[in-house]
């Protein structure tokens, strides 16, 4: 009997292209964990500071760069990502571990619009009125901002682990012995 399932998607990458799509993909991962660290640098500084034009700054700062870079950079590394698993003996979806990257990278870039960009504009337009009342008309955004950079930041640090351990074998599994399909 003939297999009915259909051929795998493979490109084929030169080992200069390669490279280069590697060295992007590297290069987005990394500066995304670094944004993650000025994230949490900048809403531990908002929380925890009792000067309002410090607050107002560092919510600005967020306000300002945090949201388009972390989707640059994330999708940078979504899309350099997928095509170095179309052109690897890995796959996209072949192995449990590039499978696992792939869900942390879309749950992370899906919620930079969907969670961060709605408190971080919130909180710059709260931030915009500098004044002793600030802490109070920001109510709880302080600590919901002070997660952003941390869980991100460790979910890419276990993306990296993924990464260099490989552990976990492929995501589909043999028949059983003796089993015809």
């Amino acid at each position: 009997m003939t297999s009915t399932r259909a051929p795998a998607i493979r490109l084929r990458l030169g080992p200069s292209t390669r490279r280069g799509v590697l060295l992007v993909h590297l290069a987005c991962s990394m500066g995304w964990l670094g944004v993650d660290v000025v994230v949490a640098v900048l809403a531990v500084t908002a929380a925890t500071a009792d000067d309002p034009f410090l607050v107002a700054s560092a919510y600005t700062a967020l306000h300002t760069f945090a949201v388009p870079v972390l989707l640059t950079v994330g999708l940078g590394s979504l899309g350099t990502g997928l095509l170095l698993g179309l052109a690897s003996r890995w796959g996209v979806v072949r192995t449990r571990w590039v499978l696992g990257k792939l869900v942390i990278n879309v749950v992370l870039v899906a919620l930079v619009p969907v969670l961060l960009q709605p408190q971080v504009a919130e909180a710059a337009r709260l931030a915009r009125q500098v004044d002793a009342d600030l802490s109070e008309r920001l109510g709880r955004i302080p600590v919901d901002l002070l997660f952003p950079g941390f869980v991100s930041g460790t979910a890419l640090v276990v993306a990296a682990v993924l990464a260099i351990w490989k552990p976990w074998g492929p995501t589909r599994r043999r028949p059983p012995a003796g089993s015809r399909s």
